[in-house]
């Protein structure tokens, strides 16, 4: 049997439980979550493939938790609301995201183990490196970063993001807010957060090309201004 390790730390669970149910889905593998942990088992002859679809899977899962990371904790955002931090940090995160991603899958080689915190603090100094230097720029420039000009920052971070979804609608089930693609598939999304900001980050992160919102009236003034105004003309308002 060839066996893997993966360690992450308590706010990587969500990422970890993604990398488990996809290997359920596409590899012969034997499975086991602990804590922090996924371990995983195949057969010789399978790991290659498992491999395969693992690189990727961790590579993605580096950039969008570590970079995250990177810019709650160091950007100087104090000034705006919740919702117009999350979704600039949101969008800083997926700008560039296919430079960073490869940056991140060419360090990376799957022995045994891979514990990604200390992957990313010591392998991975030239992506933090690159991340600084936005930083240092949006920092300089903090004053910038302010109503109008903001949201057309946001228009061109978020024109630059690849879609994922034809078109994402958005309803409101009472207590939080559920999305469905173009062929009604639910779609999964981060709620760790509150039911407003996970929607603003959901969105976001899948770039639809249009949005059909049907509930607007039980969004935020914050929260329909970023949807409506930074997402422009792919929003349909409906009833």
């Amino acid at each position: 049997m060839w066996e893997f390790t993966i360690i992450g730390n308590a706010n990587l669970n969500l990422y970890l439980k993604n990398i488990e149910l996809t290997l359920k889905q596409k590899a012969d593998v034997i499975l086991a979550a602990n804590k922090n942990t996924l371990s995983i088992a195949c057969r010789p002859e399978n790991k290659q493939k498992v491999i395969k679809l693992l690189k990727p899977l961790i590579s993605e899962t580096i950039v969008l938790f570590y970079k995250e990371q990177f810019f709650k904790n160091h950007i100087n955002l104090n000034y705006l609301s919740n919702q117009f931090k999350t979704a600039f940090i949101k969008c800083l995160v997926l700008f560039d995201f296919e430079e960073d991603y490869i940056i991140a899958f060419n360090e990376l080689e799957l022995i045994n183990a891979i514990n990604l915190d200390s992957f990313f603090h010591f392998k991975l100094k030239q992506l933090k490196n690159k991340w600084q230097q936005l930083l240092y720029v949006l920092n300089s420039n903090s004053t910038f970063l302010e109503s109008e000009a903001l949201l057309d920052l946001l228009k061109f971070l978020i024109s630059s993001i690849k879609p994922k979804r034809e078109s994402v609608d958005v309803y409101f089930n009472g207590t939080k807010f559920v999305l469905s693609d173009e062929n009604n598939n639910i779609l999964m999304f981060n709620n760790s957060e509150s039911a407003e900001l996970s929607l603003i980050s959901g969105l976001i992160t899948l770039a639809p090309k249009t949005i059909n919102l049907h509930c607007a009236g039980v969004l935020s003034n914050n929260t329909f201004k970023i949807i409506y105004y930074v997402f422009n003309k792919k929003v349909n308002l409906l009833v």
